[in-house]
């Protein structure tokens, strides 16, 4: 088989964090019973497919990962991957960009209106 560019490519601190998910998504299916050949027509993807998500394979899509965590009624969880309530640099940049001092507006004047 030939060699991926991503294989050289993927970061190794990603690696176990990607074989972890697909640990994961294995025990996901397997506590719910169901089998590598019935998820795999659920995910319209081959056995061989499967068998590299849930080694967690950098070559397989995330549109594969989203459609497993789907079929699994996970699919939510996927919104915490990038939510900004978790992430501490967007936290600390929306602390900074927050206004050194506040201060009154002047009255506008509104002439003759009677309010």
């Amino acid at each position: 088989m030939e060699n991926r560019r991503i294989n050289e490519t993927f970061p190794d601190a990603l690696k176990p964090i990607m074989r972890q998910m697909g640990s994961d998504l294995s025990a996901s299916r397997k506590s719910r019973r169901i089998t590598q050949k019935d998820m795999a027509e659920r995910l319209n993807i081959s056995r061989v497919t499967l068998g590299r998500l849930e080694q967690g394979d950098p070559r397989v899509s995330f549109g594969t990962y989203a459609m497993a965590a789907y079929v699994l009624g996970m699919e939510q969880r996927l919104l915490s991957i990038f939510a900004q309530e978790a992430d501490p640099e967007f936290q600390k940049q929306a602390r900074l960009n927050q206004p050194k001092r506040v201060r009154n507006l002047p009255e506008k004047s509104f002439g003759d209106m009677d309010f």
